[in-house]
C-alpha cells in the first residue's frame, strides 16, 4: 500500500470502509506481476488491522456489516 492510501484508511472510520479484490486486475503489494486473487482480500484485511490497531476479526466483522447494509445483503 502507498503512503497516500495508507494515511487515508488510517484516518477513515471503519463503517466507511468496504472491501473488495479488484481482481485479477490490481495486484496486491508483494505479488506485483501476477493477476490478484480473491484470497489475497486477507492481505488488505491484515494491513488495516495494523494500521488501526485492532484485530483482523474487527476489520472482517465491520467491513462485512457495511456491505451488507450497501448493498442490502440481507445478514
Amino acid at each position: 500500500m502507498q503512503k497516500k492510501t495508507r494515511e487515508a484508511i488510517a484516518k477513515l472510520p471503519l463503517s466507511e470502509i468496504v472491501l473488495e479484490t479488484d481482481a485479477p486486475d490490481m495486484p496486491v503489494c508483494g505479488f506485483q506481476g501476477q493477476p490478484n486473487r480473491p484470497e489475497r482480500i486477507a492481505h488488505i484485511v491484515n494491513a488495516i488491522a495494523l494500521l488501526k490497531g485492532i484485530s483482523i476479526e474487527s476489520v472482517t466483522e465491520a467491513t462485512t456489516l457495511t456491505a451488507h447494509e450497501l448493498f442490502k445483503i440481507p445478514s
